[in-house]
């Protein structure tokens, strides 16, 4: 039996009993982890309190090597509460939609410190409350970076089958199936592409690898915004399986 002590986020929480909780927690160290809180909700308790979601803590608990029941949180010490993205309804709504990706694409037991800090990072930026018109290119850097993190970008910058890189190209075909961008010469008749605009691809490049403070900064047109809203909604339908949950977007039109 060991002591681990890390930062975590808050990512899912579920009663256990009458004063107790279960929550799964994302970790720097360990990727995702439930832990069982017993007596959360007593006066006395040494851990800060029940736990909301997208709470950042630091955490210590044993490790129970072999063991197959959770192990016991020892202690908690509350880092940030995020007021300010739970101010506003749009904040709340991309905080609970970084809460559903890191649940689906973070890995259990696995270091993950990129994914990690980019998540506090996105947090952050969205506990300052910045004007509603930001929120969207906050969305599309949050969601094109996990899409790095995690292996589920699509190509976007060059043909997935002949590698060739378009050029003068308005509108590109995008195939999620098979990886991404397909030029006309190897599109098939029957492949079920969509288009999209080659300026949100080059959009999609760029804030996948930009800090979440100059996604902030960005003044989107009403098209281009559109036009992500539809690729990152059809591309989180293939990589998730299913319609998301907590969307912090529309789809688009």
């Amino acid at each position: 039996m060991g002591t681990v002590s890390t930062e975590a986020l808050a990512l899912r929480r579920t009663p256990f009993g009458e004063t107790s909780q279960i929550v799964e927690f994302l970790t720097r160290e360990h990727g995702r982890v439930s832990l069982i809180l017993k007596g959360v909700h007593r006066e006395k308790s040494r851990m800060g309190g029940p736990v909301d979601l997208l709470d950042h803590s630091r955490l210590t608990w044993f490790a129970r090597r072999g063991s197959r029941s959770l192990a016991p949180l020892r202690e908690r010490r509350v880092l940030s509460h995020h007021a300010g993205l739970r101010s506003r309804e749009d904040l709340l709504a991309a905080g609970l939609w970084l809460v559903e990706l890191l649940a689906a694409l973070a890995p259990e037991d696995q270091p993950v410190p990129a994914l990690f800090d980019q998540a506090l990072a996105v947090l952050s930026v969205l506990d300052s409350r910045p004007p509603a018109t930001s929120v969207p290119a906050v969305v599309f850097a949050m969601e094109a970076s996990l899409l790095r993190m995690t292996g589920f970008q699509p190509v976007l910058d060059r043909c997935v089958s002949c590698d060739r890189r378009p050029s003068g190209h308005k509108v590109l075909r995008c195939d999620l199936e098979r990886g991404g961008i397909v030029c006309a010469d190897c599109r098939e008749p029957d492949e079920p592409s969509f288009p999209l605009g080659a300026a949100a691809a080059r959009l999609v490049e760029e804030l996948s690898v930009a800090d979440p403070r100059e996604a902030a900064a960005l003044h989107l047109s009403p098209e281009l915004e559109n036009d992500v809203r539809r690729f990152t909604y059809r591309t989180w339908l293939h990589v998730l399986e299913r319609r998301p949950r907590a969307a912090a977007l529309p789809r688009g039109d």
